[in-house]
């Protein structure tokens, strides 16, 4: 019996909707070779100490089925896993693709996407939208320093933190492409807009952002 199994995204971004974010369905069946996705290998036996999962990269090598199957090269050594090595050849589908790999050379590439952002739990619910946004300096590494709301919050919401989401730049681009305008400018950045369909318009002389 293997000691692995592929983990299905789709369903735990269902099951977890607020704080497990996947790219989308167009982006994760529109892979080419040479592309990196990282996929989650399930541990079937995890023992005592043990991880759930072990999260590597893996390099397409070929695409079937118009983007609803792959092939890939593992190109990370499991730690774990003792029935799996680098430059194994896995077969994986679009459900099981937890992130892809953006090149540099890509006009979608952002140094940031890993980073995260602090956003209103107003603009991750169903029709929920950023119109407010802001960038701080970031008091952490893994901080983009970006802060995020529906521009309806009240002092009391926000200063509840469970009304605060941490989310990656990358997925938030994902579900909002029009941010990727605005979300290289620098510290001290504010943008507003009235709505999804309106550009975005840069808030000058911003001294504070309190809401």
């Amino acid at each position: 019996m293997p000691e692995w199994k592929l983990e299905n995204v789709e369903i735990v971004n269902k099951e977890n909707p607020n704080n497990f974010f996947i790219p989308t369905l167009k982006e994760r069946s529109s892979q080419k070779k040479g592309d990196l996705v990282r996929l989650h290998f399930l541990l079937t036996e995890n023992k005592e100490g043990e991880p759930r999962a072990e999260r590597m990269w893996v390099e397409i090598s070929k695409v079937k089925m118009f983007g609803r199957k792959y092939k890939g090269i593992l190109t990370n050594m499991p730690v774990y896993i003792k029935d799996l090595n680098i430059g194994d050849e896995i077969e994986f589908e679009p459900k099981h693709i937890a992130q892809t790999f953006i090149k540099k050379e890509d006009p979608c590439w952002l140094d940031i996407a890993e980073k995260k952002a602090l956003v209103s739990k107003m603009c991750m619910e169903d029709n929920g939208i950023i119109r407010w946004l802001y960038r701080e300096e970031a008091d952490r590494e893994e901080d983009s320093g970006w802060r995020m709301f529906s521009g309806e919050e009240n002092e009391e919401y926000t200063d509840n933190p469970d009304n605060i989401r941490i989310v990656s730049v990358g997925y938030l681009l994902d579900k909002d492409p029009t941010l990727l305008e605005i979300i290289k400018d620098e510290i001290s950045s504010a943008y507003e807009r009235p709505n999804k369909e309106t550009p975005w318009e840069k808030v000058e002389d911003c001294d504070n952002f309190e809401e």
